[in-house]
């Protein structure tokens, strides 16, 4: 039965009020098709209008009258008595919340629905996106997923959003690289509507890739030649182990011709050598509280080797062992107006000593390619689009320990916020980027409850969770654990995609996300794989969704990580 050309669910009974309602489900529709969580529309009249409503369904009670607690058939069921399927009466109600008005100035619910107004599923996404999810036609949005319940409904992603930062939370299993994935292939092809024309825009994209989640991109383009409208996507790795033999045998592009191997350029140092001497010595310490005599002694040795031209490279200082030791020399013999006590020079010196024999001798970070990662790097891909994968796999990064890796993290974030500082004061035009961190608590920990006991990159990216929306950065945090991610940070995500987390974390997840309904709060911790709860303002009207990614049709590209195949490595009978 419809009304129009909407299917009809159910019917209000008796009782509503301008908040709550029950519904009587339809007796085609009981078992399956409605479920928690769930929109719906509440077609109700009054003697002057016809309103829709938009509810939520927070609760389905299969109601059969005898088993009913006390009823007359206790004492049968009691002794085991087979009951008969057909003497009672069995029906399923649904409890509804009721959201707003749809289609009205006035949004606010004023007068309840009336017993007997149907109930209706959605049928057109469309018509509704401004109600549902704020957005119009001119809005720069992007179809994501669709709606629980519906199997053609998309949800609406506000793009414009993506500055004030995103969460992404679940356990693992849960699917979120996966649907960070959809996400991407998303903002790989914008159709934006210019006046009458409609353009293709992508979205640029810089991922630190903790398992190989992204590197299925890379792959996808060198072997298709395309993703999107992206003309390019550059894998940086750290060795070049393993690269072909996971290539397979038909790419389309030559794959070196996208991969580099990633360097810091200790130049993008040169406007602020302070910067430089605290990376050196929180890489040493794992931070810079109670070292300030050592960051100032360390800064002034730069800055007087910068002043007086004994040095135009700053990575020569550790790649060329005579300039080294004069750097060196200088620390135990500081130029005059530079005062260093005999303990911090001792100090100074180790943390020297460190520096160059991971960052410069065992793992090559500085002065092997003539490519390095700087801010020329962030300019082209900013400018003329596409992505960039960090490969912190086992085959990208072997073998390397996790302060090397929040070096890179921290330098990666430095030359972000150094570039859009910059075009935020010398170019008119907003620049963006999404920023993906995997394994987000490894690199901005909340020391209170993760004791990592080393945290180079926090600062860092203390700073452009404060203050990058302004410029256009955009981080995107990915955690199995959100507790465990600085709290600073996580409050500044003011858009977040939940998956399945674990129970010890739904407190967390509900004071961050300022509340859910009580229908997705109970299924946080029971969601299935591929279905996300999204909340904030990349839903421009406030409201929280219940979304479903689906393979092969919201994401394309398959996910290779993570997959297990056992009973291939398993040994034969006889063997």
């Amino acid at each position: 039965m419809s009304e129009g050309n909407r299917k009809i669910v159910g019917t209000i009974l008796s009782g509503a009020s301008t908040s709550k309602a029950t519904c009587l489900i339809r007796k085609e529709v009981e078992r399956g098709l409605l479920k928690e969580g769930m929109l719906v529309i509440i077609r109700s009249r009054t003697r002057e209008e016809e309103r829709d409503i938009l509810a939520r369904i927070e609760s389905i009670q299969p109601i059969d009258e005898s088993y009913e607690t006390g009823g007359f058939l206790t004492e049968a069921i009691k002794e085991g008595l087979p009951i008969p399927s057909d003497i009672s009466r069995r029906y399923e109600i649904a409890e509804l919340s009721l959201l707003f008005r749809l289609g009205s100035a006035t949004r606010e619910v004023r007068y309840p629905p009336l017993a007997g107004d149907p109930v209706l599923l959605i049928s057109n996404v469309e018509q509704l996106s401004h109600d549902i999810f704020g957005v119009t036609k001119d809005n720069l949005i992007v179809e994501y997923g669709t709606l629980a319940g519906y199997k053609n409904l998309p949800v609406l992603l506000n793009i414009e959003a993506l500055p004030m930062h995103i969460a992404v939370f679940g356990i693992t299993g849960s699917g979120k690289s996966f649907n960070v994935g959809a996400l991407i292939e998303k903002l790989a092809d914008i159709r934006w509507k210019d006046g009458e024309k409609i353009v293709r825009k992508n979205f640029p994209v810089i991922a630190i890739d903790a398992n190989g989640d992204y590197v299925d991109y890379w792959e996808h383009f060198v072997r298709f030649g395309n993703l999107g409208v992206y003309p390019k996507v550059i894998r940086y790795i750290f060795s070049m182990r393993g690269i072909t033999a996971a290539l397979p045998s038909n790419c389309k592009l030559h794959p070196y011709d996208y991969v580099k191997v990633f360097n810091i350029d200790l130049n993008e140092f040169k406007d602020s050598p302070r910067d430089l001497a605290e990376a050196i010595i929180t890489y040493y310490a794992g931070d810079i509280s109670g070292r300030e005599l050592q960051i100032s002694g360390l800064t002034g040795i730069f800055n007087y080797m910068i002043k007086k031209s004994m040095i135009a490279d700053l990575n020569a200082l550790f790649t060329n062992n005579r300039l080294y030791q004069t750097l060196c020399n200088m620390v135990n013999h500081p130029p005059e107006g530079i005062s260093i006590s005999s303990q911090t020079r001792d100090a100074i010196l180790r943390q020297l000593d460190t520096f160059k024999r991971d960052i410069a001798d065992s793992y090559a970070l500085i002065g092997k390619t003539k490519e390095p990662f700087t801010e020329s790097t962030v300019d082209q891909l900013v400018k003329k689009g596409g992505m960039a994968v960090i490969d912190f796999t086992v085959t990208g990064a072997p073998g390397y320990p996790s302060r090397v890796k929040q070096l890179i993290v921290y330098y990666i974030s430095y030359v972000l916020f150094k570039s859009f500082v910059n075009y935020k004061i010398k170019e008119p035009q907003q620049r963006s980027l999404l920023y993906i961190i995997e394994e987000a608590q490894n690199y901005c920990p909340n020391l209170a409850e993760y004791k990592i006991g080393y945290s180079l990159a926090r600062d860092i990216l203390h700073r452009i969770a404060t203050q990058g929306r302004k410029f256009g950065l955009c981080l995107c945090l990915i955690t199995q654990r959100p507790s465990y991610v600085d709290p600073v940070v996580i409050s500044m995500c003011n858009s977040f995609f939940i998956h399945r987390i674990a129970p010890g974390d739904e407190s967390f997840v509900k004071k961050i996300t300022g509340g859910l309904p009580p229908s997705l709060e109970r299924r946080l911790s029971k969601l299935s794989a591929g279905e996300v709860i999204i909340t904030g303002q990349i839903i421009k009207s406030g409201l929280p969704i219940l979304a479903r990614i689906r393979k092969g049709i919201d994401r394309i590209v398959e996910q290779k990580a993570g997959r297990v195949e056992i009973a291939q490595g398993l040994p034969e009978e006889g063997v």
